[in-house]
């Protein structure tokens, strides 16, 4: 039985929805300003695809390290290094000029925020073991929804202050919530008295049963539509819809957030009806509709006046973002029923082989921006979203003969949770 009283449950589950929210909003208050960003330092689209696709070699870093720095440390303290180390870079992102100290930055940036992902998602997962009840959901809408009030907020701050003073005062924001919300957390001995861990034989990578591997893909399809989006959208709202208000640029991509929130919000109740993976074919096909569409009639969106360019494609986005709110979770499910390996030995794997295909996927989308145009770039995601609902199909097709019912699944977030 876990040591940890339900009234202490109570206190760190608020706290970790706090730093949840804080999190979501120091991830994409950077959006508005991508733009600004790559004038600041002087590249084209192609040198900025690399230096987005490399950057991730960090959180390459952060998915192999973290669970060690955990277990020597313990999660809280880990959040709050790490929490700390991201809000300093963020304010140092607004005054760098040259491009090899923004990509040493975004290195770090990517390093620092994985390890931090892993140390709130796993306390996440210890709370919901110790309160025997799925909260997982909670925590990654509250993610969504900081997320989504920060684009929103960055979109109008791009008109009024510049770059530096917006990134120091958020990072000041966000710092004070993270050092307030991580001292109600569980510490060190209560997460260990709280776990609950499994003893399963160790399976070596090389014999990593080919499922995982499936999974593995099935997950970078899902996540890297959405990271597209988190460094494109505001250079596509310019370019490809001819939203020329800095203002407006951002709300489509809030568009996509907020659908997406309410979609993953209501994953609870509809996989009671549907399972997940079934629902998860449906919205790849849903959001393959919605951003397929805004790329193939964008010359016609951005023949209206800014307002219009602007409602039209956040129409076409809420509707991506209502279809993608099922894709990650669907995969992160099926990670837990892989036969012969624990579910945290599964997502470090799938986690660290979908980063690598991340790289990649960046460096593509920003050089095919670069030599043809940005409306180009984006036909990249709109065919992973749809390979993501034929890979969805298959899982679907298998989870009509299994015994597992459709609601017991847990609802996630496209974060790496727990590390090897």
């Amino acid at each position: 039985m876990s040591k940890v009283s339900q009234q202490r449950a109570r206190v760190s589950q608020r706290a970790l929805l706090l730093m949840f929210f804080f999190q979501g909003v120091i991830t994409t208050t950077q959006i508005p300003r991508v733009p600004e960003m790559i004038e600041q330092i002087g590249v084209d689209f192609n040198e900025w695809g690399l230096i987005m696709g490399f950057a991730a070699v960090g959180s390459i870093v952060g998915l192999s390290s973290a669970n060690r720095l955990i277990a020597r440390f313990g999660a809280q303290r880990v959040s709050q290094v790490m929490a700390s180390a991201v809000t300093l870079i963020l304010c140092s992102l607004g005054f760098i000029t040259a491009p090899l100290l923004f990509f040493i930055a975004n290195i770090l940036w990517a390093l620092c925020m994985s390890c931090f992902n892993i140390s709130i998602n796993s306390q996440s997962v210890i709370l919901q073991n110790a309160i025997k009840k799925i909260i997982i959901g909670r925590f990654h809408g509250t993610w969504a929804i900081g997320a989504m009030i920060s684009a929103a907020v960055a979109g109008y701050l791009t008109t009024v202050v510049t770059i530096q003073v917006h990134f120091i005062a958020i990072a000041a924001i966000c710092l004070f919530a993270f050092f307030v919300a991580s001292q109600f957390i569980l510490n060190k001995n209560e997460s260990h008295q709280a776990e609950r861990t499994k003893q399963v034989a160790r399976v070596s990578l090389l014999k990593t049963p080919m499922r995982v591997w499936l999974l593995s893909f099935g997950f970078f399809v899902a996540v890297a539509p959405e990271l597209a989006l988190i460094d494109w959208s505001a250079i596509f709202s310019r370019d490809a819809l001819g939203i020329n208000d800095v203002g407006l640029r951002s709300v489509p991509y809030t568009a996509f957030m907020i659908f997406m929130i309410v979609g993953r919000l209501s994953l609870g109740r509809i996989t009671k009806i549907w399972h997940m993976s079934e629902l998860a074919t449906l919205g790849g096909a849903l959001a393959f509709v919605g951003l397929g569409a805004s790329v193939l009639f964008a010359p016609a969106i951005a023949s209206l006046d800014p307002l219009g360019s602007a409602l039209v494609g956040s129409s076409l986005w809420a509707l991506a973002g209502l279809g993608c709110s099922s894709l990650v979770p669907s995969f992160f499910s099926a990670s837990g029923h892989v036969k012969g390996l624990d579910t945290a030995t599964v997502m470090a794997r799938m986690s660290l082989a979908q980063t690598m295909m991340i790289i990649v996927a960046k460096v593509v989308i920003g050089a095919v921006a670069q030599s043809a145009d940005i409306r180009t770039a984006f036909v990249i995601p709109v065919v992973l979203l749809l390979i993501c609902a034929f890979i969805a199909r298959i899982f679907a097709k298998e989870a009509r003969s299994d015994s597992v019912a459709p609601g017991d699944f847990a609802v996630t977030m496209p974060i790496a949770v727990v590390g090897e």
